[in-house]
């Protein structure tokens, strides 16, 4: 069912969910995973802004593939380069062009009116995608709320 599988990565900790996901998923269909960073610069005036090195993102790319490997998952990596807003057509390029059969990806669990206002990538690729896409949201440990039965809400 799902014998190509695309896990996009970013190096956030939302990101960083979605590689275990698609691990359970690729061991299941037997499937093959490519790693996918998409590295966003932005033009200034007269030089070209990115976000992160090279070196950083090659790095990146390549401990996520040696994850993929070391579980006994045949993978490989790929870097693209892209301006700034342009993210999910990169990923949705990459997919068309690998036969994808599954997109992984994580989310920061934006609403639908913040992604409008902020362009989440991952809403944009459920949107259009042509594969199914599996979004795994993890939300972050420091912003957890619990309640201490008194009804009073505190971060935990």
């Amino acid at each position: 069912m799902f014998k190509h599988i695309l896990v996009a990565i970013d190096g956030s900790t939302y990101s960083n969910e979605a590689l275990p996901s698609a691990l359970e998923v690729a061991r299941k269909f037997d499937s093959e995973i490519l790693v996918l960073h998409v590295n966003e610069h932005d033009r200034g005036r007269a030089v070209v802004f990115s976000t992160e090195t090279p070196a950083a993102a090659t790095a990146m790319v390549a401990d996520a593939v040696k994850k993929v490997r070391d579980a006994g998952i045949a993978a490989e990596g790929r870097l693209c380069d892209v301006a700034a807003g342009h993210v999910a057509k990169a990923i949705l390029e990459t997919v068309e062009a690998y036969g994808t059969d599954l997109i992984v990806m994580g989310s920061r669990g934006l609403s639908d009116i913040q992604a409008l206002m902020l362009g989440s990538a991952s809403h944009k690729i459920m949107e259009k995608a042509g594969v199914p896409v599996l979004v795994v949201w993890s939300p972050p440990h420091e912003a957890a709320l619990a309640t201490n039965g008194a009804g009073t809400t505190f971060k935990a």
